[in-house]
C-alpha cells in the first residue's frame, strides 16, 4: 500500500474522526503493518549542506519527520560513510561524520571500501564494526574474511513485531581499492553470493530480508529469493529497478540514491502479519528540496539540534589549520572529465593534476629524503578535487588527496614498470575500464589500443632515453599505490620498499610552497599511435614507398587546460599536418584524435609528432628498403628465377607501353619499328583523350 503524504493523511484522519471511522494509522493495524526503511549511500562525510546536498542536519530533519509519521522506521547506510571526505571532517579522522550518524541513529550499515582506507586495525579498533567504538552502530560485511575481529554478516531489528534482517557486503574489488598493506590476511569474497549465504542462514528468523550491498548491483543479478529489497551503492548512481516476477514473492526491488546526501532512498514495505508475507513494496529516491522541506515539520527537534551542534563544532575545530595559506600558485590544475566541466568523472584519462601529484611525489622523495627516486607515479582515484590558481590553503591541498597515505619508494625493473603501464587497462566490462597513472614529467610512453591487452605499450622513455627493461628504477608514490592498490600489481612486485613516513598532504604542501610557479604539463605523458595501411609489414616494419595511415589519440587533456588544434607528423623526409578533434571521449585516454597519411620514405628511423599545444613524441620505426636484385645464381633454381624474372620483365614492358600511350608519350625507337604497335598506340591515345 503506497503511503499517503502527510498532508493527505491529515485530511483523511480529520475526515475519519468526523465520521467515526478510521482512528488508527495503517502501520498499527493488526494484520497489516507498513515498514519504512530509509537509506543513504556514499555519504563520504559531506556533513555540511552544499549545492544539491542536504548536509547532515537536512538528513536528520527528514529521518525525524518520517519517524514521527511512522514509528516503524529504520535508517540504514550502504557504506563509504567515511573516507574521501571534505576537509571539515577528514582532518579530524572523520569523527564528526560518525558522530552525526550516531546522533541520527543508524540501525545498520554495510561496510564500504573507504571504511578500509586507514587499515583494518583502525576500522575495528577506533571506528569499530560492532558499535562499541566511534561508530555506535553495526558495520556489516558478510564477505569480509580473515579479519579479527570479524564484522557480522547481518543484523536483525524488530519493527513492530516484524523481524527485519539486514545483510551487508562490500564490493569484492575492495582489495584493489585500498592499500593492501592495511588489510593483511583479509580477503573479500563474491558479494552477492555472500549476501545469499547469509540471507539463507537467517531466513527462518527474519520476516523481511534487506541487502545492503556496497556495489553497483542490479535487480536482475543472482540474488536469492530470500532477499526482498536491495540497497546498492559504490557507483554513485540514482536508480530504482524492479526484478522479474518471483513465485510466491514480490519482485525484488533495488534502489540506489546517488552520493554525498543528495538523496534519501525511501522504501515502504507493507507486511501482512497473518500471511507472514510482503504484499507491497514502494520505493523512491527523495531529493534535496523535499529533504530540506521536512525541517519545517520538526522545528526544535532535539536530534536535529544535536546534529547541527556537531557540525558547527567540526567547523571550528578544523578552521584554524584549514585556513593557513600554504602558497600562492600561478596555474590551475584539473582532473579528467567524461564531459565538459565534469572534472573528476573520468579516471581513465591523463590529467594535469594527476601528473602534478606524481611530480610532487618524485620531488618530495628526492628533496625531502635521501631515497633518490627516478620516477613518480600517482593513481587517478586518489585525486578528489581540482586545484585552482591563487592562494592555496591547507584545506585546499587536503581536498585534492584526502586519504592520509604516506609516501615511499619501491625498486622495480624497467619491464615491471612497463607492465604497470599495461595494467592501466582494467576489465573492459567493469565500472571503470581504465585507471590512468599520473606520471612525473620525465616519463613518456606511447600505446596502441588495437593491440591485445598486455601488449599495448609500444615505447617508453625516462629522461628522454628509451627505458631499459633489465635496469632497476626507483619509483616514488603513495603507500596505497606502491603496495598494489587499484590492481597495479607490478608495482607491488618490486623490492626494497621503503616508507618515508611523510603524509601525502604534507608532502604536497611542501612541494607547492617550493614550486609556486609549477606549470601545467603541456608535453603530455601518453600518446596513442596506431599504424595501418599497405606500408605496415606483418612483422611491424614499414615498407618504403608504400602508403602509411597514422591514427593518433590522447593528444588532449579533458579539463580546462590548453587544447591542441593541429598536429604535425614527420617520418624521415615525409611530413603531414592534420586538425585535432578534441571532442571528449569518456572512460579511456583517447581524447584528442587525428589521422594523417604519408608515403614511407627510405631510411626513416623515427616517427615524430608535435601538437601546437606542446606535446611531442618520437616513436622508433624500422623501414625495409626497396628490394635489390642479387647477382645471377647458377643451377636449376637460378634458371627458374631467370624465367620468372623474364615474365615479370615482359609484364613490366606491357604496362610501360600502355602507360606511355595513355599519357601521350611517343613510342621509343625500339617499338616504333613495329607498325602494329604504332597503330595500337594511336588508338589508345585517342581513347584516353576522351577522358582528359
Amino acid at each position: 500500500m503506497k503511503r499517503l503524504s502527510r498532508t493527505a493523511l491529515a485530511v483523511v484522519t480529520a475526515t475519519g474522526l468526523g465520521l467515526g471511522a478510521l482512528t488508527v494509522p495503517a502501520y498499527a493495524q493488526d494484520n497489516s503493518v507498513e515498514l519504512n526503511i530509509l537509506g543513504i549511500t556514499d555519504f563520504h562525510g559531506h556533513i555540511q549542506p552544499a549545492d544539491g546536498e542536504a548536509g547532515a542536519a537536512g538528513l536528520a530533519c527528514y529521518v525525524e519527520a518520517e519517524r514521527a509519521d511512522n514509528p516503524l522506521t529504520n535508517f540504514v547506510t550502504v557504506g563509504d560513510n567515511i573516507g574521501g571526505s571534505p576537509f571539515v571532517t577528514s582532518i579530524l579522522q572523520d569523527k564528526p561524520t560518525l558522530d552525526v550518524l550516531n546522533a541520527i541513529g543508524v540501525d545498520a550499515s554495510a561496510l564500504g571500501n573507504h571504511e578500509f582506507d586507514a587499515g583494518y586495525e583502525d576500522l575495528t579498533q577506533r571506528v569499530s564494526v560492532d558499535g562499541t567504538g566511534q561508530a555506535q552502530f553495526p558495520y556489516l560485511g558478510a564477505n569480509v574474511v580473515g579479519g579479527v575481529p570479524a564484522p557480522a554478516g547481518s543484523e536483525i531489528v524488530d519493527l513492530g513485531g516484524v523481524k527485519v534482517g539486514y545483510v551487508g557486503a562490500v564490493t569484492q574489488e575492495t582489495a584493489t581499492l585500498v592499500s593492501p598493506a592495511g588489510i593483511p590476511g583479509i580477503t573479500f569474497t563474491a558479494d552477492i553470493e555472500s549476501i545469499n549465504t547469509e540471507a539463507a542462514r537467517i531466513a527462518d528468523e527474519a520476516d523481511v530480508i534487506i541487502a545492503l550491498i556496497h556495489s553497483g548491483a542490479s535487480a536482475n543479478d543472482a540474488f536469492s529469493t530470500d532477499v526482498d529489497v536491495v540497497f546498492a551503492g559504490h557507483t554513485h548512481q540514482n536508480r530504482i529497478e524492479t526484478g522479474p516476477a518471483r513465485e510466491g514473492k514480490q519482485p525484488l526491488v533495488m534502489i540506489q540514491g546517488w552520493e554525498y546526501g543528495k538523496a534519501i532512498s525511501d522504501v515502504e514495505i507493507t507486511f501482512d502479519r497473518a500471511a507472514g508475507e510482503i504484499t507491497d513494496i514502494d520505493a523512491r529516491n527523495v531529493l534535496v528540496d523535499e529533504i530540506l522541506a521536512a525541517c519545517d515539520a520538526v522545528s526544535g527537534n532535539e536530534v536535529v539540534a544535536n546534529v547541527q551542534n556537531i557540525v558547527a563544532a567540526a567547523k571550528d575545530a578544523s578552521a584554524e589549520a584549514g585556513q593557513a595559506v600554504v602558497t600562492t600558485i600561478e596555474n590551475t590544475f584539473y582532473r579528467g572529465a567524461d564531459s565538459a566541466g565534469a572534472y573528476g568523472s573520468n579516471r581513465g584519462v591523463e590529467s594535469s593534476l594527476n601528473n602534478l601529484l606524481a611530480e610532487a611525489g618524485l620531488w618530495g622523495m628526492n628533496e625531502l629524503t635521501a631515497l633518490s627516486a627516478d620516477i613518480g607515479v600517482m593513481n587517478a582515484g586518489g585525486v578528489r578535487a581540482d586545484l585552482a590558481a591563487g592562494e592555496v590553503t591547507f584545506a585546499d591541498a587536503y581536498l585534492v588527496q584526502p586519504f592520509g597515505n604516506t609516501y615511499g619508494i619501491v625498486d622495480i625493473t624497467g619491464a615491471q614498470f612497463k607492465e604497470a603501464l599495461e595494467q592501466q587497462w582494467k576489465d573492459p566490462e567493469g565500472e571503470r575500464p581504465r585507471l590512468a597513472l599520473g606520471l612525473s614529467n620525465n616519463v613518456q610512453y606511447s600505446f596502441d589500443e588495437t593491440r591485445d591487452a598486455g601488449d599495448r605499450i609500444t615505447h617508453v622513455t625516462v629522461n628522454g632515453a628509451p627505458i631499459d627493461l633489465e635496469a632497476t628504477y626507483r619509483v616514488a608514490g603513495s603507500s596505497f599505490l606502491l603496495s598494489g592498490g587499484d590492481s597495479f600489481d607490478a608495482l607491488a612486485a618490486g623490492s626494497d620498499v621503503q616508507d618515508s613516513g611523510m603524509v601525502d598532504v604534507d608532502l604536497f604542501n611542501a612541494y607547492l610552497a617550493a614550486n609556486p610557479g609549477a606549470e601545467v604539463r603541456n608535453d603530455q605523458s601518453s600518446v596513442g599511435i596506431s599504424l595501418d595501411g599497405p606500408a605496415v609489414a606483418e612483422d611491424g616494419a614499414l615498407i618504403a614507398g608504400e602508403e602509411l595511415t597514422i591514427n593518433l589519440s590522447s593528444l588532449s587533456y579533458t579539463g580546462g587546460e590548453l587544447k591542441p588544434t593541429t598536429v604535425t607528423v614527420k617520418l624521415g623526409a615525409a611530413e603531414a599536418t592534420a586538425d585535432v578533434d578534441t571532442t571528449i571521449l569518456p572512460n579511456l585516454d583517447n581524447t584528442g584524435t587525428a589521422t594523417v597519411t604519408v608515403t614511407v620514405p627510405a631510411g626513416a628511423t623515427a616517427l615524430a609528432l608535435e601538437t601546437d599545444a606542446g606535446t611531442t613524441f618520437s616513436l622508433p620505426v624500422t623501414v625495409a628498403e626497396e628490394p635489390v636484385n642479387d647477382a645471377p645464381r647458377t643451377g636449376s633454381s637460378a634458371g627458374e628465377l631467370v624465367g620468372v624474372a623474364g615474365i615479370f620483365a615482359a609484364l613490366a614492358s606491357v604496362v610501360g607501353f600502355v602507360f606511355s600511350s595513355v599519357m601521350g608519350v611517343a613510342l621509343p625507337p625500339a617499338l616504333a619499328q613495329f607498325p602494329a604497335l604504332v597503330q595500337l598506340n594511336a588508338q589508345i591515345q585517342a581513347i584516353a583523350a576522351q577522358f582528359k
